[in-house]
């Protein structure tokens, strides 16, 4: 499969592709610039808006972390995974500006950092009809804000435990942790919920 085909076809991309369209870009392409920016835009957002509520934050460090990216292309090193190199850069930048601005980068930790569950989304909600949807919300939401971010990567942005602890800055064994306590606190609300998958 050629890479002009992916170009064509945005959502056609497998992770076994990703490094393809990756070194692509590293050699100069902008196609795969482009191709990279619109499949991720929405997801970076999506993410970086949950870690610290600014738009103007998130989207100035989304079109900084991508210009970097063509800057730089030359001395990048190659990724498995475009998705998991992008979430740690953004919040790597995210917290930077925070701490350039002399805000507080502590406030990651305070923030609501929300989940939202919607029909689309991943497996763990395909079974919940729209009342339990709202009440799960209400369990997750007593959540600390790492366990939702943990929660978040891995359970619906599907990415692994080592990347999860990457992004997040954090050892693996802390992420299992926090995942640990997070899905024994929802099993702990279970009953008070519709029947639901055992996946949760």
């Amino acid at each position: 499969m050629g890479i002009d085909y992916l170009f064509n076809n945005q959502n056609r991309m497998e992770t076994g592709q990703e490094p393809e369209v990756w070194n692509s870009m590293r050699a100069g392409d902008k196609k795969a610039l482009g191709y990279i920016y619109t499949r991720y835009f929405d997801k970076l957002y999506d993410y970086g808006i949950r870690l610290f509520k600014d738009d103007n934050l998130t989207s100035d460090c989304i079109q900084d972390l991508f210009i970097e990216l063509w800057n730089k292309r030359e001395g990048l090193s190659e990724v498995k995974s475009i998705k998991y190199y992008l979430y740690k850069c953004l919040r790597r930048r995210i917290i930077h500006h925070i701490e350039k601005q002399k805000r507080h980068p502590e406030s990651l930790d305070l923030a609501a950092f929300e989940i939202q569950l919607s029909h689309k989304s991943h497996y763990l909600n395909q079974q919940i009809n729209t009342d339990t949807r709202q009440r799960l919300m209400q369990v997750i939401n007593t959540l600390t804000p790492k366990q939702r971010e943990a929660i978040f990567l891995i359970y619906l942005d599907e990415l692994s435990y080592e990347e999860a602890a990457s992004i997040m800055d954090s050892e693996v064994k802390t992420v299992y942790n926090l995942v640990h306590l997070a899905i024994k606190q929802l099993k702990e609300k279970k009953n008070s919920l519709s029947p639901m998958s055992n996946q949760v």
